[in-house]
């Protein structure tokens, strides 16, 4: 037999014992490679074997160390991927908002899963980066790229949400076209008026008609607060409370020996106000004005063990609202 019969026979017979070992359709050789050239045989016969001999992997989600982060609404996130390494030994997801310092927010009880996902509301006004830490059976680790979520039209173009936009329409109206028409009276007695927004009690900022008009747009694109109109020239910026997490602070905490740590980096430059609570609100501990920037709670100022909520604000507002967990040994 001459080279070339010869390749031709072995090919045929590689490419039926693959197409039968790989449970597609055994049929007869002649039947399915006989039209074929001999390149052509050669690339399906590659083509067969590397399908047979890959596992099926789900795209309905990227593969790590790929993965998903969107605003769902409302500043959701949901952090979502796909595990194809089968056992993996730990896998954390981690938030930073400055780029550089990365906090773990989540920790996979079932690493191994092959789909999984995490969701946290994120705290009004900022604007975070996640990346996922995942360690293989054999010890080593790895970091996914740090991405911001990604947003949907409603979510980037702000909500024209009736509930938290409680200002006049027709006054901004007025507004939005007087402020095309500079010189008139119309724009004298709106652009260049006086406004007063109001927020806990105290004047907040006094704006004129057309920085009034911005910081409306900013309201309600980039936070969860709402503008309540009062009079002809004052608004009453209502502080949107989020809801109490169950999740890692990075400033009120539990060190290794089972005591609450109070950890504020900027408290020589911010006021800090800390409030503590039993699960039904009842305060337990009131901190105001913070000096310190590390300290540890001692255990005499909590009746018991367990979680307690707590409000810390920053400069007056509200910084964080979360749980904090004080082991049961007293």
């Amino acid at each position: 037999m001459h080279a070339k019969g010869r390749n031709q026979f072995l090919l045929n017979g590689f490419l039926g014992y693959a197409v039968h070992k790989s449970k597609v359709y055994p049929l007869c050789t002649k039947v399915i490679f006989a039209p074929m050239s001999f390149f052509s045989r050669v690339v399906f016969f590659c083509t067969v074997l590397f399908c047979a001999t890959q596992p099926f992997v789900a795209f309905a989600q990227p593969s790590l160390p790929d993965f998903d982060v969107v605003n769902r609404g409302s500043n959701r996130i949901v952090i979502s991927w796909t595990n194809h390494f089968g056992d993996l030994a730990q896998l954390n997801v981690q938030r930073s908002y400055d780029g550089k310092k990365f906090t773990s927010v989540y920790t996979a009880a079932s690493p191994e899963l092959p789909q999984n996902g995490y969701t946290e509301l994120a705290k009004p006004g900022t604007a975070a980066q996640y990346r996922i830490f995942y360690v293989m059976p054999d010890g080593k680790y790895f970091f996914s790229k740090a991405k911001y979520p990604d947003y949907t039209p409603e979510e980037k173009t702000g909500a024209s949400d009736g509930r938290r936009d409680q200002v006049d329409e027709a006054l901004m109206t007025a507004m939005q076209k007087a402020i095309k028409q500079p010189g008139t009276e119309a724009y004298d007695s709106l652009i260049n008026k006086d406004y007063f927004v109001i927020n806990q009690d105290t004047l907040f900022k006094k704006l004129n008609g057309r920085q009034l008009l911005l910081f409306r747009d900013s309201i309600l694109n980039y936070t969860r607060d709402t503008l309540y109109q009062l009079n002809d020239d004052s608004l009453l910026l209502s502080t949107f409370i989020p809801p109490f997490e169950q999740s890692t602070s990075r400033y009120v905490y539990t060190n290794k020996d089972g005591y609450i740590v109070i950890d504020l980096p900027l408290a020589d430059k911010k006021r800090y106000d800390l409030l503590l609570m039993e699960e039904d609100e009842r305060k337990v501990l009131n901190i105001q004005a913070v000096k310190k920037k590390y300290f540890i709670l001692d255990k005499s100022n909590f009746y018991h063990g367990g979680w307690y909520k707590f409000e810390l604000k920053e400069d007056g507002r509200i910084l964080e609202r979360n749980r904090v967990f004080l082991p049961k040994d007293f």
